[in-house]
């Protein structure tokens, strides 16, 4: 089987692909850029869901929401498409 290139959001450093059960989406991000992306395998849908400060890392939480682990310390929430700040 060879690799098929689902998404090309020209990424700086694209990294951290993470499977969402709940959603049964594919999340990623674009560090220095700041962008959270996510796919659908079942339909091919793609899209960037979020762009804003840098995102060094992300989970899911047991509710579904991302954590997301922000430039300087900061924690905040995403869930659907808003922000929250935690720390």
């Amino acid at each position: 089987m060879k690799p098929e290139l689902i998404a090309d959001y020209a990424c700086i450093t694209g990294e951290n692909p993470l499977w969402h059960p709940m959603e049964q989406r594919l999340y990623w991000e674009d560090i220095p850029r700041g962008r959270l992306f996510r796919y659908d395998p079942a339909t091919g849908y793609h899209e960037q869901v979020y762009e804003g400060d840098v995102v060094g890392g992300f989970t899911i939480q047991a509710d579904g929401a991302l954590l997301l682990f922000m430039a300087q310390g900061a924690v905040k929430v995403w869930r659907d498409g808003t922000l929250t700040t935690v720390i």
